[in-house]
């Protein structure tokens, strides 16, 4: 305590504060102190005053900015030697081949009471009215789904059996220069265009479960040589005739781990062209909660196409696993327009049944004005790809004679069109998806603030009003800790004076001062 008195012998605590603070670095505190006139001495007061109201306001409306947690985007092009090539899904735009139907007596009788040829849509006359279209849109419409009901109560083995077959569509495959076959294509079951082949999937096994190559494609250059080529045949003469009313095949690009959804996506490939598809790539990265995307990776979201199709997640594969489960809670059987749980707990949904068909219905209607109450936030990580369309005829006058050599030679349904060009036109298509350039753009989103920015914001504004700094802030914690050993001395000065009036406590202290004064 000897070492400790020094410093700290001042009379007052009063008088303590004011010694640290005329002499603190704080810009204009001290002269409230230091001013010997009072008019000085107040107007330093009232400077003073605003000054710290004013950095206290500024401090707590930055503090109240960052717990908004607000963000911006931040768009970069990022160049690669070497890109992962997306998966290609094609889809015949006829889902079920005319020659299955007639071999098919269910079937056949099914499309037969459909009423598809009498409501069919057709080209009518100018003086047909608005009203007339749209009840024919609604009559076939009506048909349609009561055929497509019918055709998907059928098992999955009998629905590829009778749709399109890859491998009577692909006639030629080449990627990045190599051949490709019909060993780099999975497969899935759309309710709309039935067999859909997928290039690329990184999948181990095909539609019918048999072992395909899963490896990985990349590009490491760009242009309309390196991408992918495809020519297909897609049966014009197996298409149903009051069924489909445009010939070609659905083309869709997309990410391995993301469900296609053909029916909503993609761009149509015409026949008798060549279509050429550049693509540029697209990184979206998001920020989870608590910013205001409140993106997801899927966890604990419940995903049906994640179940049946080892899908990743998307916010529109977690709206159609919405619908299926509001369909089979409210209407009890499961609809075979989305994707169905694997326990098979609901039969199939049954639209022959009026009950069915209405409540079905309803939530198709609901799915498709998004009112369903549907928890599906955005993906955190997502990756699009924008396309560049364009075409030109084939094959050529100069050489569809050359190419009708090689479809005789290929036998079956091709060689029996290969005499005729007007055919070869009608029934074969050419695309090539490829990469613009070797570089992609990257849309990241980030924290406006994140804490580091906070302090240094606040750091900067009380610097500004009143001069405070890390060293102010020190001052004023040697402020508390002279504080605190002013009271613990006091406490300390205290015990002595209140033991030496005991009785008690006076007779052991005599004794001990007594002793040394002996050995003195």
């Amino acid at each position: 305590m000897t070492l400790m008195k020094a410093p700290y012998e001042v009379s007052t605590l009063r008088q303590l504060g004011r010694d640290i603070i005329e002499h603190t670095s704080a810009h204009g505190i001290p002269n409230v102190f230091r001013s010997r006139h009072w008019f000085r001495r107040l107007l330093w007061t009232v400077f003073v005053s605003f000054a710290l109201c004013c950095a206290l306001w500024q401090c707590s409306e930055m503090i109240r900015t960052y717990y908004s947690y607000p963000s911006h985007e931040k768009i970069m092009l990022v160049s690669s030697a070497r890109l992962k090539f997306p998966a290609v899904t094609i889809c015949n735009l006829n889902s079920v081949r005319l020659s299955a139907i007639n071999k098919n007596f269910v079937m056949f009788t099914s499309l037969q009471d459909s009423g598809l040829e009498l409501t069919h849509r057709r080209n009518r006359s100018q003086n047909s009215n608005t009203t007339d279209e749209v009840d024919d849109h609604i009559q076939y419409a009506s048909a349609f789904n009561k055929f497509a009901s019918e055709f998907n109560q059928l098992s999955d083995e009998q629905k590829i059996e009778m749709g399109h077959h890859l491998e009577d569509m692909l006639i030629f495959c080449n990627f990045h220069g190599q051949e490709c076959n019909s060993s780099f294509f999975s497969g899935f079951i759309n309710y709309k265009f039935g067999n859909c082949f997928t290039f690329n999937s990184q999948k181990a096994t095909d539609l019918r479960g048999n072992p395909i190559n899963s490896e990985a494609l990349n590009i490491t250059k760009a242009g309309f040589m390196y991408g992918l080529h495809l020519e297909l045949f897609i049966q014009q003469i197996e298409y149903v005739q009051d069924m489909t009313h445009a010939a070609g095949v659905r083309l869709l690009i997309h990410d391995q781990s993301q469900m296609p959804f053909p029916e909503d996506e993609g761009v149509n490939i015409p026949p008798g062209a060549e279509t050429e598809i550049g693509m540029m790539k697209v990184h979206i990265k998001r920020l989870k909660s608590p910013y205001s995307s409140h993106c997801t990776d899927g966890e604990n979201i419940r995903n049906f196409y994640r179940d049946k199709y080892a899908a990743g997640y998307t916010r529109e594969a977690c709206k159609r696993t919405c619908a299926q489960t509001s369909i089979m809670e409210h209407c009890g059987c499961t609809h075979w327009e989305f994707a169905a749980p694997k326990e098979p707990a609901y039969p199939k949904c049954n639209l022959s049944l009026a009950g069915v068909r209405n409540c079905v219905e309803l939530y198709e209607f609901k799915f498709a004005h998004d009112d369903l109450n549907c928890h599906c936030p955005l993906p955190c990580k997502e990756e699009l790809y924008e396309l560049t369309v364009s075409g030109s005829q084939w094959p050529s006058s100069s050489f569809i004679e050359n190419f009708s050599k090689e479809l005789k030679e290929m036998g079956g349904q091709v060689s029996i069109i290969a005499n005729d060009p007007a055919l070869i036109r009608d029934n074969f298509v050419k695309v090539v998806v490829y990469f613009k350039q070797l570089n992609y753009e990257l849309i990241e989103q980030e924290p406006s603030m994140t804490e580091i920015d906070l302090i240094s914001n606040m750091g900067g504004l009380v610097g500004l009003w009143v001069g405070f700094s890390v060293c102010t802030l020190v001052e004023f914690l040697e402020l508390l800790v002279d504080v605190l050993l002013f009271f613990l001395q006091r406490c300390l000065r205290t015990v002595p004076s209140t033991l030496s009036r005991r009785p008690s406590a006076q007779k052991p202290r005599h004794i001990y001062i007594t002793r040394e004064n002996t050995k003195l």
